[in-house]
């Protein structure tokens, strides 16, 4: 396998590790929620921000390389254009590390989601117990003042 085409596939893959790896942090980290283990969500926010940085290098790194590789062929840094310059044994293995960064892609989208529905549905609720709260304090304040007048 060329070296170039090498790197390529390995930075495909080592990003998405990486990804996997943010992924089970979420996953800790709603766990931890559910078990309103604060220090541990508070813990795993760290290190999600931690990896996020380490996904991002990942990304540039691979794109970097997509790039020259690109530039080099004459052809576009996508998949389906830098597949077409490929050998075919190089194909092959290109086309698993894409898929596999796909995959773990559209995984980390989904626990996106489902935290975004999380915090959604936290801020409803904080929202209708500090409404609650308001209402049944300004009954206690209004009732402490009758009582003063009286």
């Amino acid at each position: 396998m060329r070296a170039d085409v090498e790197k390529l596939i390995d930075s495909i893959l080592d990003e998405a590790d990486c990804i996997d790896d943010l992924i089970d942090v979420m996953r800790e980290q709603r766990e931890a929620m559910r078990q309103r283990d604060t220090e541990a969500v508070n813990s795993l926010m760290d290190e999600a921000r931690d990896i996020s940085f380490e996904v991002q290098t990942h990304e540039n790194i691979r794109s970097e390389i997509a790039k020259k590789l690109a530039a080099a062929f004459s052809c576009e840094p996508k998949v389906s254009s830098l597949l077409s310059i490929m050998q075919d044994y190089e194909r092959e293995e290109f086309k698993k590390a894409a898929d596999k960064l796909a995959q773990s892609v559209f995984l980390l989208k989904s626990e996106i989601m489902i935290l975004s529905g999380l915090i959604d549905q936290n801020e409803k609720y904080t929202s209708m117990l500090l409404s609650e709260w308001r209402r049944i304090n300004g009954d206690t304040l209004s009732q402490s003042a009758a009582d003063f007048r009286g």
